[in-house]
């Protein structure tokens, strides 16, 4: 059984990343012999080839935050490590760990040799599902949604009808398109909340206000009167009622800028 395997999504960006096959192929042919590059036609089948890894097996995942979004419960389940190779349209998670700034020949050197840390996930529950994300989670309502934080009702000094629940620095969106929202981390064991208001960005962050919160706070819960539209890590979901957030700190083991001493950064020149 290899002791690394490349997973390529080939419907990221929008069907874009199949197109890299043949170049990945002979990437890894050349400078990583022995390491298989995988693919399947649907998320059920690729999880599929990754449930019967060995743990700790080195998964270099290329695609976005719904390529991971996907793949969570065969990462976790399994104990792998991830590196993820940044071709996708949504890419809060590259973002976050410093990625995105690497082209995907850079990407696959890092994924397959860079060391792994822990960063955090997240697991949703609504009204049809349980499912693990990773960066981001997209809310928005025709009413006002109820919030409770840490099972404590949250005071808010407006209706809030959009949320977003970042793990991992957000994108910029058309509502907002320059956040002003202090670094994200998908290592700082929080959760983050930024709503869409009138006036001012209302921004809370789970724990509190720097410095450190005295204790971590790691739950959101949501109701609404009439079915909110949910979209995890990039992915749209069947409408509910009721979300149910709840932060997994260090539950994954994956490359990046939290897991690369200096001195190793200079392996990414040679790509």
């Amino acid at each position: 059984m290899p002791s690394a395997v490349a997973l390529l999504n080939p419907l990221a960006a929008r069907g874009r990343a199949a197109t890299l096959r043949p170049s990945m192929q002979a990437w890894l042919a050349r400078h990583a012999p022995g390491v298989p590059l995988l693919g399947a036609p649907t998320s059920t089948e690729a999880r599929a080839l990754l449930s019967i890894l060995a743990p700790r097996t080195r998964v270099a995942l290329i695609g976005g935050d719904g390529t991971l979004h996907a793949m969570l419960p065969a990462l976790l389940k399994g104990g792998l490590r991830t590196g993820l190779v940044a071709v996708g349209r949504s890419t809060s998670v590259a973002r976050s760990l410093h990625l995105d700034e690497l082209d995907w020949r850079q990407g696959l050197l890092h994924a397959l040799h860079a060391p792994t840390a822990p960063v955090d996930v997240g697991v949703i529950e609504t009204d049809h599902t349980l499912v693990h994300f990773a960066g981001l989670i997209r809310i928005r309502a025709t009413q006002p949604m109820t919030l409770w934080i840490d099972r404590q009702p949250a005071e808010l000094d407006s209706a809030v009808r959009r949320l977003r629940v970042c793990n991992a620095q957000p994108m910029p969106s058309e509502h907002d398109p320059a956040p002003r929202l202090a670094p994200v981390r998908i290592t700082d064991r929080m959760l983050h909340l930024l709503g869409d208001l009138p006036g001012p960005v209302w921004l809370h962050r789970l724990g509190g206000p720097e410095p450190a919160p005295a204790r971590p706070l790691r739950r959101v819960r949501l109701e609404c009167a009439q079915p909110m539209q949910l979209v995890i890590d990039g992915e749209p979901q069947e409408p509910t009622r009721q979300v149910h957030i709840e932060l997994l700190p260090g539950a994954l083991q994956m490359t990046g800028s939290h897991a690369v001493p200096e001195a190793e950064t200079e392996i990414l020149s040679a790509a």
